[in-house]
């Protein structure tokens, strides 16, 4: 069996490729040519992402995906293989979260937070590992994390303490694995627009005060902020790597515009809207 090459010829399956970091890391993955699984649980966004993988010089294969139910892993994985072949890295990109204090969530919340990123993590691991152990050739394993893993973040508790739960399961697993070729890496993400994450909560209005709470605690500092193909530069540069090397963490955040630091909540909401809405038209 020939070697893995880390650059070319491999399959990739995407978690949450319908839109955001997903989709631009699929679109990156098809700009090398490389075969590319996106799983997600609305179907029109992964059509949308299978076009965008196939004008970039990819393959790609969109299926339906839940990754809080093994079954649907399983479903995912299988047609992924049948299509493109083994595969040789999963980046684990699910997640949901809302904005509320911790005795105020919604307990079927809270079990949508911690199964999407924990246990679907988890279980996108585990196949992906079972796969690339009968390939023999070894293999990536990425997961995206949250600033929230390490830096308390008030009302994200759920979905901070689930990605904390991922980062000791990845460095667990680095150490399970030591010895089969199969690479595991944290991308331990920082602020990034361009992102369907927080819509839910702007729209409900929590967004802004939660903000508001952020920017007074020291979280939100400045007005920089990432946008997906940034942080899809990182997803691909760490499963690219050569052979005999990997990274541990990687901790991608914004740099702060050049200029003074917003004073004020309103001064800081003002530069937001102003750098990232779009003009109006008419």
């Amino acid at each position: 069996m020939t070697e893995l090459d880390p650059k070319r010829d491999r399959t990739v399956v995407i978690s949450g490729g319908g839109s955001g970091i997903g989709q631009a890391t699929a679109v990156k993955f098809g700009e090398l040519g490389w075969r590319v699984g996106v799983g997600g649980r609305r179907p029109e966004p992964l059509t949308e992402t299978k076009s965008l993988v196939e004008a970039a010089g990819g393959t790609c294969v969109a299926h339906h995906l839940d990754v809080s139910d093994a079954a649907s892993v399983e479903a995912f994985f299988n047609a992924t293989e049948t299509a493109l072949g083994p595969v040789t890295a999963v980046v684990n990109n699910a997640a949901l979260g809302r904005y509320y204090p911790l005795v105020e969530f919604p307990p079927e919340q809270i079990e949508r937070e911690v199964a999407t990123k924990l246990l679907g993590s988890l279980y996108m691991a585990r196949r992906g590992i079972q796969g690339m152990q009968a390939d023999g050739r070894g293999g990536d394993i990425l997961f995206v994390t949250s600033l929230a893993a390490v830096q308390p973040w008030p009302r994200h508790l759920p979905y901070a303490a689930a990605n904390a739960g991922v980062e000791q399961a990845a460095r667990t697993l680095r150490l399970e694995l030591e010895g089969s070729g199969i690479r595991v890496t944290t991308m331990r993400c920082g602020e990034t627009a361009g992102t369907e994450f927080g819509l839910p909560e702007q729209e409900s209005g929590r967004g802004a005060e939660a903000s508001e709470l952020w920017f007074r605690r020291g979280l939100l500092r400045h007005t920089g902020l990432m946008m997906p193909d940034m942080v899809a530069d990182v997803i691909v540069t760490a499963i690219t790597l050569p052979l005999g090397l990997q990274f541990d963490t990687l901790a991608p955040i914004p740099t702060a515009p050049i200029g003074e630091l917003p004073v004020t909540f309103a001064e800081w909401g003002e530069t937001m809207m102003r750098t990232y809405l779009p003009p109006e038209e008419g």
